[in-house]
């Protein structure tokens, strides 16, 4: 009985030692309620995300306006976002007749930042996202499994380019 409370007590002790470790490194979350995360939530709401050609990049686009932009797109931007996408399939499974019965769909975005005025980069980056389905013998289920596998890179990839814009304007109003 004592061997458990003991035990019970020092895990609690590591834990408040673990979490104050945590709280004097710096560490303070993205998208906190304090000003820096308003601040960042602000500096978002002023990128304009520019058009994308085909529906993939649609995908990615809309994704974007509603992680980056949920209230619309901004009348005078200060950022624009540009992005360039590569689809890639690729065959994983494939039967004795050379038939492919599973695809790796890898989605890769490049993007930059630029200033809207001055037209000059401030952040770039690239990212990529891949997400598999199965063929099946039924040609619209293949149809239905591939666009669902469209759609889970490209919120993968919008998710991460948010991200990474968030971590730049975060260092970039973080006082020095």
């Amino acid at each position: 009985m004592t061997t458990t409370r003991s035990s019970r007590f020092a895990r609690c002790g590591l834990l408040g030692l673990a979490l104050l470790a945590v709280a004097s490194c710096g560490f303070r979350p993205l998208y906190g309620a304090d000003l820096a995360g308003a601040a960042i939530t602000a500096e978002l709401g002023t990128v304009r995300i520019g058009e994308l050609d085909d529906r993939l990049g649609q995908i990615v686009r809309n994704e974007l306006l509603d992680l980056v932009t949920p209230l619309g797109q901004p009348l005078d931007a200060r950022y624009v976002l540009q992005i360039n996408l590569f689809e890639e399939k690729e065959g994983l499974a494939i039967e004795r007749d050379a038939t492919v019965t599973r695809f790796n769909l890898t989605l890769t975005a490049s993007y930059d930042l630029l200033d809207a005025r001055t037209r000059r980069r401030l952040n770039s980056g690239s990212v990529r996202a891949t997400a598999a389905y199965n063929v099946l013998r039924a040609e619209f289920a293949n149809v239905i499994a591939e666009r669902d596998a469209e759609a889970r890179t490209a919120r993968v990839v919008a998710e991460e380019i948010k991200t990474r814009l968030s971590i730049y304007f975060a260092r970039v109003s973080a006082p020095r």
